[in-house]
């Protein structure tokens, strides 16, 4: 997920369809897993493997969307607000980060203090009240249109994030690359993130890394992912199905995704009726038809939305012996608040079924769970999270 992003208006018309793409990417996902990729993926078998140890540190997290990634027109985070993720139950924060922005020219790419210090304050009020911590490069456009082009700043970059973290503890974690599309495709990143992965070992042996595939870091894509043998690398996917509910009347989508009033789970008690103002295409009104009709276990707006996804999430991880993170998952606020605490409720059930951990998306901009002003989640949010009462 992600809004237009707000640091360069010629990111808008790619993010009109960022998740039009990441939602088809996971409809290729299949129901029943079948090893299927290349030969270079050898599945490593420790399940005690300093991976496997790292991902119990992120169980459950919360994304801080539309803040560093985002530029001038980001949400702010004040530093109690950490405490209170920690309260509300969270282990961990993922920060986004727009670390390009904030590069000098090439070939150092130096990247200014003004951006270390605007990390340093995430993550040292995380870590301070015992979150663990994912840092990522977030919307590097650049690498998205010609990854070849780009390769040498990515690893400038990285090379000097790494230096500057490298003395952090080991609950701070590095994601390489947020949702890698377009040009970026999983076979092209694959040997990218290798030289990443080698980069950063040279300072920080120990630190654990996060990878997604392309296709904006889709489940469909996991079939092509390769990575070196290094027992240290979480896999991370996004998924937000049913697109249609989740990202119902946002402002950055098409206008398949404009009709509002979808509820989870569907069918209604009351039939959805068709927006004519929006010329809806014939399948938006199948769609439609579907969600007021078919039952709960059939249901477009329902947990079958993910649910067979997020089990070959699992056997995948189980097959590679590599874990993997739901890096993102979330509803934006146009959906009526019940079904909003609905959908997170079934999305966590199901992922803790599937034993993934997870990380919503956000934590107080458009898809948010916490409410700035008046200091509280929203209704029905915690509970749905974390099945219970604050």
């Amino acid at each position: 997920m992600k809004p237009i992003p707000c640091f360069a208006l010629t990111l808008m018309a790619a993010m009109l369809t960022t998740h039009s793409a990441l939602a088809q990417a996971d409809r290729n996902a299949e129901a029943t897993f079948a090893p299927t990729n290349p030969p270079a993926l050898k599945p490593l078998t420790d399940k005690n493997s300093p991976a496997y140890r790292a991902a119990k540190n992120f169980q459950h997290g919360v994304n801080l969307g539309d803040y560093l990634e985002a530029g001038k027109w980001g949400v702010k985070v004040d530093a109690q607000e950490f405490a209170a993720m920690k309260r509300e139950g969270f282990d961990h924060v993922r920060v986004p980060v727009g670390w390009q922005h904030y590069a000098g020219a090439g070939p150092e790419f130096t990247l200014s203090p003004e951006i270390f210090g605007k990390v340093d304050f995430a993550v040292t009020n995380a870590l301070k009240n015992k979150l663990a911590v994912m840092i990522n490069i977030h919307h590097f456009n650049e690498l998205d249109k010609d990854p070849t082009a780009a390769t040498e700043q990515f690893l400038a970059m990285w090379r000097q994030i790494a230096a500057h973290y490298q003395t952090f503890p080991l609950t701070l974690a590095f994601e390489l690359d947020n949702e890698p599309h377009e040009n970026a495709t999983t076979e092209l990143m694959n040997p990218i993130y290798a030289r990443a992965i080698a980069e950063i070992r040279q300072t920080n042996p120990e630190r654990t890394l996060v990878v997604e595939p392309g296709g904006w870091g889709g489940i469909g894509e996991l079939n092509k992912l390769v990575l070196p043998p290094d027992d240290n690398v979480i896999v991370s996917v996004h998924c937000y199905e049913p697109f249609f509910f989740t990202h119902q009347g946002a402002g950055w989508v098409g206008a398949d995704f404009k009709q509002t009033g979808f509820q989870f789970p569907g069918p209604p008690a009351e039939p959805l009726v068709a927006d004519l103002k929006l010329n809806p295409k014939n399948y938006v009104l199948e769609r439609i038809k579907a969600y007021n009709t078919l039952p709960t276990t059939e249901n477009p707006s329902s947990a079958k939305a993910f649910a067979d996804k997020l089990k070959y999430v699992h056997a995948w991880s189980e097959h590679y012996g590599r874990p993997v993170h739901l890096g993102e998952f979330g509803a934006y606020v146009k959906a009526d608040a019940q079904s909003r605490a609905n959908f997170y409720a079934a999305f966590r059930q199901t992922a803790e079924r599937e034993k993934l951990g997870w990380c919503i998306w956000d934590w107080s901009a458009n898809f948010r769970y916490w409410n700035r002003d008046q200091q509280t989640a929203l209704p029905g949010m915690h509970e749905a999270l974390f099945g219970k009462t604050p």
